[in-house]
């Protein structure tokens, strides 16, 4: 038996047994036999303080478990997703506090299986907030007070856009020195990494390895992985721009300019394709 661990917008961790398909990035440690992944699939919608139930699709029937730590003996709710549809909807035994974690478990009753994430609990914008701001700007008489009301208003709006839940698919870069990349997140393949030139592959950078998903924010993203047959694990840092693109950045959120492979070093912007 073979476990394979990937954790997401937080940690995402992938247990999968007998042959497993290779994993890849940029330097990935996973077996390359036939595709025979029995890991449960499990996405979690965003969850707010003002949430009574967790929400979101696994593999049909999967036993849904929620924790406050990852070997908590008690669970915040626990239920099963649809054996037609694979939705869930589960009720919270407590509400949960701004910023903390929990950890949502999808366990896989035939093979016994499980994978998880972690999720950030986030504030949610209240009702009596909203019309708080409209009363005020309704009975003042200076117009500073009413722009700075709207600004704030907009402000808010803005930050929450978009919600990034997983990176998994795949994404295309910018070119940069006649040079594109391309990072394929996959639950049964792993992290890989494509280098191009003018169009056409160079070389593969990582291919099938374990990675695991680091949310230092919704949108600042630290992706820890280890290349095949390798002990060493390597990482990088990411920041959305929105739910379909991201930039590579360093440990401090800043854009920098990044070596991949023989390609000069270069500030690489990703969409997904």
């Amino acid at each position: 038996m073979k476990k394979f661990m990937v954790a997401m917008t937080g940690l995402v961790t992938l247990a999968t047994v007998g042959a497993v398909a290779p994993v890849s990035v940029a330097t990935p440690a996973v077996t390359a036999h036939a595709a025979t992944h029995v890991g449960p699939n499990l996405s979690v919608n965003a969850i707010y303080t003002s949430a009574n139930k967790v929400s979101g699709t696994a593999t049909k029937g999967s036993k849904i478990t929620v924790k406050a730590t990852k070997n908590a003996k008690k669970n915040l709710a626990s239920g099963t997703a649809s054996k037609k549809t694979g939705k869930y909807s589960i009720k919270l035994s407590k509400k949960l506090k701004k910023n903390a974690n929990v950890y949502v478990y999808a366990t896989n009753p035939k093979t016994n299986t499980s994978f998880y994430r972690i999720i950030r609990v986030q504030a949610a914008a209240t009702k009596a907030a909203t019309k708080k701001t409209t009363t005020k700007k309704t009975t003042t008489k200076k117009t500073t007070t009413k722009k700075a009301a709207t600004k704030k208003s907009t402000k808010k709006t803005t930050a929450a856009s978009f919600s990034v839940k997983t990176p998994t698919g795949t994404w295309k870069s910018n070119t940069a020195n006649k040079y594109s990349q391309k990072f394929v997140f996959s639950q049964k393949a792993g992290f890989n990494q494509t280098l191009y030139k003018n169009g056409k592959k160079v070389k593969t950078l990582v291919s099938y390895a374990t990675y695991s998903v680091k949310a230092k924010t919704p949108t600042f993203w630290k992706i820890t992985y280890t290349p095949k047959g390798s002990k060493t694990s390597k990482s990088f840092y990411m920041h959305f721009t929105s739910a379909k693109k991201f930039k590579i950045v360093n440990s401090k959120d800043k854009a920098v300019a990044v070596k991949a492979g023989v390609a000069p070093a270069a500030k690489w912007t990703f969409t997904k394709a």
